[in-house]
Order: structure tokens, then sequence, then C-alpha cells
């Protein structure tokens, strides 16, 4: 296996699997902290959590990537953990613990029975699409909003991307990443006294099981975990992978039960970051790109010893370095994504409603843009191409012969 990762190392596959890292931890883990502070929990607890998400989602994949040869990212649901800011401060901790426990062990039972697989196979492909297109759209526009909020950083990112983009397409992502760190770096104001690298001791909570919890937060976890998985691996399979949703979903609800005990709300495939590496900027060969999630899995388990502690480093990285390196490294998914999603004549209408619903941010009930763009465009779809029965018609023109005979 050694010899085999060495033959098939390369540099741009690294990167990405960095980028996907830092692009993690300098985002969705803060809304983690927040969540954290709203349900007003020790440090402990907070350092548990994070050590608990880390470890979880290095070693799902970590796994996958290993055994399937394909850039599986691991990630946790980042609306899920937005969610738990108003849950935590609504239901005790133990109550939450129990929600997660329960859920992890609902998705790892659909994992391994086939019924996701059964649930994947009658999703419209195309309405996947633009439900991704969507959510990378928001991404990629962020670009520019960075752009005017921190010029110094994002304008030689953006500039050092177009001109490898041009001479050396595979190396634009991480030329971008250097020149975005040259020129970010002088300006950090870092003090090693400040930061305090701790490992994290695991702290283990007892679930309790209330009803209210279980439907007024498990439920809304459940449909945006399930949501998240149906977005990873229709990514994956759009980049030319065959993945097993069995083997991905039964793996990451295995791991998950657990860790579900010390706070992890569920590990699953990234779709975000995990676009940026199966994407063509991370290697021209589809067989080599498994690499980025090696490197970005062994960096969670690196990353997930020291629990909370770490989130300081991160925090120190202008915000618009990581928004602008991931908005960058998925335009190419981006563009793809959209191609798909018009690919049927006779489904423009419905991907286009998916897509305008995602890009909305609307919410309702704790469930993010997302889902809902995919139910819209699901039924949009649905009415478009209704035909009435047979026993209508032949009522239709009964109804009509007998107004002519009068």
């Amino acid at each position: 296996m050694l010899s085999r990762l060495k033959n098939d190392f390369s540099v741009s596959a690294a990167i990405a699997g960095l980028i996907a890292l830092f692009a993690t931890y300098s985002g969705p883990v803060l809304i983690v902290v927040q969540a954290a502070q709203a349900g007003h929990l020790p440090h402990e607890l907070l350092s548990t959590w994070i050590w608990a998400l880390s470890i979880g989602a290095g070693a799902a994949g970590l796994l996958l990537s290993l055994k399937h040869r394909m850039p599986v990212i691991g990630a946790w649901s980042t609306p899920g953990v937005a969610l738990l800011i108003t849950g935590l401060a609504q239901y005790p901790f133990s109550d939450v613990i129990g929600c997660f426990l329960v859920l992890t062990i609902i998705v790892a039972a659909l994992g391994l029975s086939g019924l996701f697989t059964r649930f994947m196979a009658v999703l419209p492909a195309h309405l996947l699409s633009a439900m991704i297109a969507g959510v990378l759209f928001q991404f990629c526009a962020k670009i520019f909003q960075s752009l005017q909020s921190f010029p110094d950083v994002v304008l030689p990112v953006i500039a050092a991307y177009v001109v490898c983009r041009r001479f050396i397409p595979r190396y634009a992502v991480a030329f971008a990443l250097f020149a975005g760190l040259a020129c970010a770096l002088p300006g950090m104001q870092v003090d090693p006294q400040s930061i305090d690298l701790r490992i994290a001791v695991p702290l283990l909570t007892l679930p309790t099981f209330a009803p209210d919890a279980l439907l007024g937060l498990g439920l809304p976890l459940l449909l945006l975990g399930l949501t998240q998985y149906a977005t990873s691996i229709h990514i994956l399979r759009h980049a030319g992978y065959d993945i097993s949703p069995r083997s991905v979903v039964g793996t990451c609800g295995l791991i998950s039960i657990p860790l579900s005990l010390f706070g992890s709300c569920g590990i699953n495939p990234a779709a975000i970051v995990g676009a940026i590496c199966a994407s063509s900027e991370c290697h021209d060969d589809p067989k080599r790109r498994y690499i980025s999630g090696v490197v970005c899995g062994v960096g969670y388990l690196a990353v997930g010893i020291f629990g909370a502690s770490v989130v300081a480093l991160f925090a120190l990285l202008p915000p618009g370095l990581t928004t602008t390196l991931a908005g960058l490294a998925l335009l190419g998914t981006l563009v793809s994504s959209l191609t798909s999603s018009l690919a049927a004549d006779s489904q423009r209408e419905a991907s286009l409603i998916t897509f305008l619903v995602t890009v909305s941010g609307m919410s309702f009930f704790g469930l993010g843009s997302a889902l809902w763009g995919l139910l819209a465009g699901v039924l949009f779809g649905m009415v478009l191409t209704w035909k009435p029965s047979l026993s209508l018609l032949r009522l239709k023109d009964a109804g009509q012969g007998n107004e002519n005979q009068r």
C-alpha cells in the first residue's frame, strides 16, 4: 500500500486535500463553536465535540479513500450544526446526545440494508445537479464578495489562479494558495503565548431520550443528513466514480454510532470540499485523486488530537483567503453541474426552480434551502409531466357529449 501511495502521490492532489482541510476548520468548525456557546457548554465538552467530529471525519475519509481509491472527504453536516445553535439552547445536552445516537443508528441501518441505494435510484439526477449548482454558486460568488472586503489578499490569489490556469492548469489552485499565504502571513499577528495547544481528553455523555427533542431536533437532522449523503454521492458519481451508497453510508453510520456519545452529530462525505478534490483541478487522472482524501483524512486525525485548541490557529487565517480558494477550486464543478442540470430539455424549468430555491437561502422548520430546492423541483416536474388517466379523459369526453346533446 505504501508503494502505491508513493507512486500515486502528486502535489496538486495533496494541495487539494489541504485546501479542503483549511476550508473545514476556518469555516464549518466555527459554527460548532457558536453552537457550543449557545448551549453554554464548557471548554471540555467543546473540545470533546471537535475531537469526535475530527476523528470521525478523518477515519471515514481515510478508510473510504484507500478502500475505493476515490477522493472521499469526511465531514459533518454544516446546516445540521447550525440547527444546533437553537437546539442546544432549547434541549438539555443529554437529550441532544440521545438524538445523535438514534440518528446515527438509523443512518447506518439505511446504508447497510440497501434502502438508501434505492432512495438514490429514484432521485432525479438533473435536479440533484441543479441543487449542487445552487449550493456551489453561493460559494463561488463569495470570491468577489471577498475581493471587495480583502482586496490586498484576494486579488493576488485570483491573479495567480488565472495565470497558472493558462499555462499550468493542474497547479492553478496550488499556486493561488501560495500567493494568498505570501500576502497574508506578513499581516498576521501571532502571539505564541496566546496559543495553548492541549491534547483533547474526550468526555462521554450518557444519552437521554425525550420525544420532543427526537421530533423537533432529531427529525430535521436526519433529513439534512440524508440530503448531505445524496449530494456528496452524486458529486462523486458526476465526477466519474462508481461509488457504492451502501458502503459509504453504512461505513459512515457505523463510525458515527460510538462517536455520537462524545458529541458527533454524524459523519458523512463532504459535498462542497469533496467537490474540490473530485474535480480535474485536483489531478487529471481520476485514479490518483484519492490522495487528496488521504491527505485530508490524516490532517483531520492530527487536528482532532488537540480538539478545540486548534481552532485558534485556523482563526488566524484571513477569512477572504479560504473562501476565495474554495470558490476557485469549485468553478469547474459548478460549470459541469449547471451543464448537467440543463441537459434535459423537458426538465429545464424544474432544474431552474431547484437552482433558484437553493440559491435563495430560504429556510423553514429548520430545513435549509438545498432540501427545499430539491423538493420544489420534484413537485414542479411532476406537475409539468402529469398526464390525466384514461378514465378521467373518458369522463371529460362524456361530459362534453352531454353538453352537446343539450
